[in-house]
């Protein structure tokens, strides 16, 4: 009997220290409930962290976890696997669009400084600008034709390398496509590896910076101005609207604060150290001046539409075999302003 109630005792003082350590009572609409969110160590990731860091998630009562992924391919499996709530990602988002029934939330950022490099010996830089209406697009359907390109699948590198050969009217399978991530990519290229990379911030200012050449830009063969964002799990959003509008209230918060230069250099600095991205001053000057974070003035631009890249996007993935025409209206059925503008108290479009 004494054993018996010794572990009685120890039960209710466990309990007691896990309840002391943090742990929160769940509510029927799961309120306080562990609200698991995937992010990449990119500029996407930053406001994120920087919420999270600042302790504004605690504040409103949610219990956040943060999980880290290399790539938006892996935040996908999560995603689908129901390991993760929400994301914090790029391009590879339209897939859990599409497939997943997820919800897109909020924009974070604008993406430039992505483009195809080559060599510069290269006879597609000798090719010069054969495509009169995209003066800076370099190469021709000869030089490009059969030509092996470093990239990571699955990503924004892909539909703008499909784009890219596209304007030289080849197809995707007129070119060889290597699924490398992007650091390993930018090593093998400068060993003699493929013909072509693409190339995401830091290694696309780093690539430049070693004498390589852009024969193309995200924004040129594409013709969309897309942006990272985040997105939900719908039933996560259906059952738990007050935590998700929470959550992307912070993270607008965090874009606001990130609007002054300096304390987004100190702190990005900071976060790419911990995550050992390889970024220096000037790369870093670089994605500032190409990557603008979504806060409530991006927002209350004339003109500004929540996901309106995806609509296009979609088509050409559709176009490319890689999202069927059944799947493709969830895309646009995705895009929820609800939430956003319950976190702004704007009225976004």
């Amino acid at each position: 009997m004494k054993r018996l109630l010794i572990g009685l005792v120890c039960l209710v003082l466990a309990a007691g220290m896990v309840t002391a350590g943090g742990s929160k009572e769940v509510a029927e609409d799961g309120t306080g409930a562990v609200l698991k969110v995937g992010l990449l160590p990119l500029s996407v990731g930053v406001p994120v962290q920087y919420a999270a860091d600042q302790g504004w998630f605690e504040e409103e009562g949610l219990n956040v976890q943060l999980e880290y992924f290399a790539t938006g391919a892996p935040v996908n499996e999560a995603i689908a696997a129901k390991e993760i709530d929400v994301a914090a990602s790029g391009f590879a988002s339209v897939y859990s669009l599409a497939n997943a029934g997820c919800i897109w939330l909020a924009d974070i950022n604008t993406t430039g400084g992505m483009g195809v490099y080559a060599r510069p010996d290269s006879p597609i830089v000798a090719a010069g600008n054969t495509v009169p209406e995209l003066p800076a697009v370099l190469g021709s359907a000869d030089t490009v034709m059969g030509k092996q390109i470093l990239e990571p699948l699955g990503t924004a590198a892909q539909y703008m390398v499909e784009s890219y050969v596209d304007v030289f009217g080849l197809a995707p399978w007129d070119v060889q496509q290597v699924n490398m991530e992007w650091a390993p990519a930018f090593q093998a290229y400068q060993t003699g590896e493929g013909d072509l990379c693409a190339m995401n911030p830091p290694y696309s200012y780093q690539i430049e910076d070693l004498g390589y050449i852009e024969v193309a830009s995200f924004e040129d063969v594409t013709g969309v101005d897309m942006m990272d964002g985040l997105f939900a799990r719908g039933e996560v959003v259906e059952a738990r609207p007050q935590d998700i509008t929470k959550l992307v209230k912070c993270i607008v918060r965090a874009m606001d604060d990130l609007q002054d230069e300096e304390l987004r250099k100190e702190y990005t600095t900071k976060f790419y150290d911990e995550n050992g991205v390889a970024f220096s001053e000037s790369d870093l000057m670089h994605e500032i001046e190409d990557r603008a974070y979504v806060g409530r003035d991006y927002m209350s631009q004339d003109g500004y539409k929540l996901g309106e890249a995806w609509v296009a996007i979609t088509d050409f993935l559709v176009r490319a075999e890689k999202i069927t025409s059944d799947n493709a209206p969830n895309v646009a059925a995705s895009i929820n302003t609800e939430i956003i503008s319950n976190a702004t108290g704007m009225d976004i479009n």
